[in-house]
């Protein structure tokens, strides 16, 4: 194994590393699929320092060695405790604001030391140790967890003392499942059950949709009021709520089982979709439908109708907790191998690898590189990047036939070829690790072209996916203004390299033919020459031509061929496959914050565009009118959910400051009285009569909309319409489209025509 991917210590089958006292860690070791070994390991509490007369003087026994190179970071202290090694901290601090006349509160507040404070992180990047080497994704001892609670209000509250958990479902994957049936323990008995399960089963991982949220707070709350110890760890103790800061506010609320990892599913489906912009709902009935591991006989209950089930018809209510449990298995499944596999490569836990961000995964491996070598490490750079990645936009319209190619990895690929690396890796380490990366990359991916089960295939398609979020990185860090290697002029470099092949493909496509209708990093949408769009074949051979012009090591790669696209604005665009989907990109054509009816409106809109359906546009808009008007659509269709991102006295603290403007979410949570935290979601629609009123002051909670009296503002959703229908003003003259968009009977398809147009451009491509 590369030791700078994976680390020094090529130890096996280490599941947990949990931190065990000031000076000590826990590791717990699978031997097979039922035996946990525990080993007790010392580890030394450290910190890079850049000026070592700060430090001297310190009264407690440490270690401090100079470091090679030049590098800011000249020194590395090591101590025997925790607590020492932040007695030294605070020493230091004490020196420098002497020194500098300065007032100084934290390490974060000066630049003299470089410090990772997660002690289970710092015992990784010491040893070299990595999680679950030697370990495929099924070889890890994973339960999930669902919960179904009764309340005879509208929301189950953990804190009220008549709610009460009646359900508690489990399975493995193993194929073990389980009941704790609320009809016949009591809500005491059923969390001594759980707990006595988890003890005798001992799962390295517990997952659950929501489980952080929701499942685990819940339970926590209840054994409270049962006064039962909800020893779940794997030294029998509790689970611990964490907090996760950034600039002094909360934004996230963890738990810790001690020797065990949670897996939210949730957020795995919230990772995923930050890429592809494609979910309406993070439910897991949504997400489960989406990929396509719901079960025939799938049981759908709304959250409202739980405990009416419960009363009525609970063996149903169980079958469907079952069920969620393994949907919520099956869907870890799809999402979590990539990040068990990272967990290999990286000095993290695994959900420290899940939540990190990208630049933090590539600093953690160049720290222990430079650690192990004992390099000196640099600082920050001050400035910014000038300049960022080309994307253009030639035509805007209905085209036929377009080609998708693009340059495989480019920036990746531009830093290989060219030899483009941060001047202060001194070690010469980035580039080594990029080209490590690239190398297995292709080999996982070649493994998994010539695997011949499904399970062989998605391991190797996993491996190959986790080497592919490292190796996106690698350009992201050189521009990203705290990571420690970073070096704007590097950046620059790679953007500048990156135009310039792009503008000169761009312009072999054009010069031989054909026309290109959107250009960005990610890829080439044209249309070939005639006598290469006849068939897909004939299309792989004009890219092939076309990429043997670029320079050596950068590969030009065919995506496919698309029936039609649909080209509106820079990176937003729909794509009508040989299938008939339809694939929509880019938040001007349509984004998460829009009403649902809205959302699916304007697929639908794209949808007859591509197939030449003007008449069922106008259709459409038609329908869609009259059921606004006469309010019988859906009031889900028409009610946003937004997330809380603050808590609600912040909110309220920078309205007042004037630092943002009011919000119809966060006033309804305040006024509402409950519990809000970070992170809860909030339902509302508007509510008025006209169509230019404020948001925040005509809104109401769904939960408390009356279908008898309905009250939503007509005026204002009718308004949103037209306005979300000017989006295909473009695509049609004035006339055409003032004709579709209204409520006027008689119009045909020969009536109108679909514009194109093309866009003044000029590329130079010196």
């Amino acid at each position: 194994m590369d030791e700078l991917i994976y680390g020094h210590n090529q130890e096996k089958n280490i599941v947990a590393v949990q931190q065990r006292d000031e000076s000590t860690v826990h590791i717990y070791i699978r031997e097979n699929s039922k035996t946990i070994r525990e080993e007790i390991r010392k580890f030394y509490p450290f910190f890079f320092l850049a000026d070592k007369t700060y430090i001297d003087g310190f009264y407690k026994k440490f270690w401090i060695k100079k470091l090679a190179g030049n590098n800011f970071y000249q020194y590395v202290c090591a101590f025997e405790e925790i607590t020492e090694m932040w007695n030294a901290v605070r020493y230091i601090l004490r020196n420098y604001s002497n020194k500098n006349s300065v007032k100084v509160e934290s390490y974060t507040d000066t630049d003299i030391i470089y410090l990772r404070p997660d002690p289970v992180h710092q015992f990784l990047l010491q040893t070299g140790i990595t999680l679950f080497k030697g370990m495929e994704f099924n070889d890890v001892y994973r339960i999930q967890i669902d919960i179904e609670t009764y309340t005879k209000h509208r929301f189950s509250n953990p804190e009220r003392p008549e709610d009460r958990i009646i359900i508690i479902s489990l399975t493995d994957n193993r194929g073990w499942e389980h009941i704790i049936d609320g009809r016949r323990k009591s809500e005491k008995q059923m969390l001594i059950e759980l707990i006595e399960v988890i003890r005798k089963k001992d799962p390295d991982i517990i997952e659950g949709h929501n489980i952080l949220n929701f499942d685990l707070p819940y339970l926590i709350k209840r054994s409270e009021i049962n006064d039962v110890e909800l020893s779940l760890g794997r030294d029998g103790s509790k689970p611990k709520i964490t907090t996760i800061t950034y600039d002094r506010e909360t934004v996230f609320t963890g738990i810790e089982i001690y020797g065990r990892h949670i897996i939210d599913t949730l957020i795995l489906v919230q990772l995923y979709d930050f890429v592809k912009r494609e979910f309406e709902s993070y439910s897991l009935k949504y997400v489960s439908k989406y990929f396509g591991i719901s079960s025939q006989d799938r049981i759908y209950i709304p959250g409202e109708k739980i405990s009416w089930y419960w009363d009525n018809e609970p063996e149903t209510l169980i079958k469907y907790a079952l069920q969620d449990a393994h949907e919520t298995r099956k869907l870890s499944e799809l999402l979590t191998p990539p990040y068990f596999y990272l967990a290999q490569m990286l000095p993290f836990s695994l959900w420290q690898v899940i939540k990190s961000g990208s630049s933090s995964k590539i600093e953690s491996l160049l720290v222990r590189a430079y650690l192990k070598r004992r390099y000196s490490l640099p600082k920050p750079d001050l400035g910014f990047q000038t300049t960022g990645g080309y994307t253009d936009i030639f035509y805007t319209g209905v085209f036929e036939n377009v080609v998708h190619a693009d340059i495989e990895s480019l920036y990746p690929s531009i830093m290989i070829n060219f030899k483009i690396a941060p001047k202060k890796d001194e070690a010469g380490i980035f580039l080594q690790m990029l080209e490590s990366l690239t190398k297995m990359r292709l080999e996982a991916k070649h493994k998994m072209k010539n695997a011949t089960t499904p399970d062989e295939k998605a391991k190797y398609d996993a491996i190959q996916s986790a080497f592919k979020i490292l190796i996106n990185s690698f350009y992201g860090y050189l521009g990203y203004s705290r990571a420690i290697f970073n070096d704007y002029e590097s950046a620059d470099k790679v953007t500048m390299t990156g135009q310039k092949i792009l503008k000169k493909l761009i312009s072999e496509i054009v010069s031989r033919g054909g026309k290109v209708i959107e250009a960005d990093t990610d890829g080439i949408y044209f249309i070939p020459p005639k006598e290469f769009s006849s068939d897909e074949e004939k299309a792989q051979e004009f890219v092939k031509n076309v990429g043997s012009t670029l320079p050596e090591g950068i590969n030009l790669a065919f995506n496919g061929v698309y029936k039609k696209m649909l080209s509106y604005k820079k990176k937003n665009y729909a794509l009508l496959d040989k299938d008939g989907n339809v694939e929509i990109k880019g938040a001007s054509l349509i984004s998460r914050g829009m009403e649902p009816f809205a959302r699916k409106y304007i697929s639908e809109c794209i949808k007859f565009l591509l197939n030449n359906e003007i008449e069922k546009i106008h259709e459409l808009y038609k329908s869609t009118y009259k059921s606004i008007a006469e309010r019988k659509i859906d009031i889900f269709e028409l009610a946003k959910t937004e997330t809380l991102r603050e808590r609600l006295d912040r909110y309220q603290e920078l309205v007042k400051k004037g630092k943002r403007n009011r919000s119809a979410a966060y006033e309804l949570a305040i006024a509402s009285r409950k519990n809000y935290k970070p992170g809860d979601k909030i339902t509302y629609y508007i509510t008025g009569s006209t169509s230019d009123i404020r948001s925040f002051e005509n809104c109401k909670l769904v939960e408390d909309w009356n279908p008898l009296r309905r009250d939503e503002n007509v005026e204002y959703y009718l308004s949103k319409l037209n306005e979300y229908s000017k989006r295909f003003e473009i695509f049609f003259n004035e006339e055409d489209f003032n004709k579709i968009f209204s409520l006027s009977d008689g119009l045909k398809f020969d009536d109108v025509r679909i514009v194109t147009k093309k866009l003044p451009k000029e590329i130079d491509i010196d």
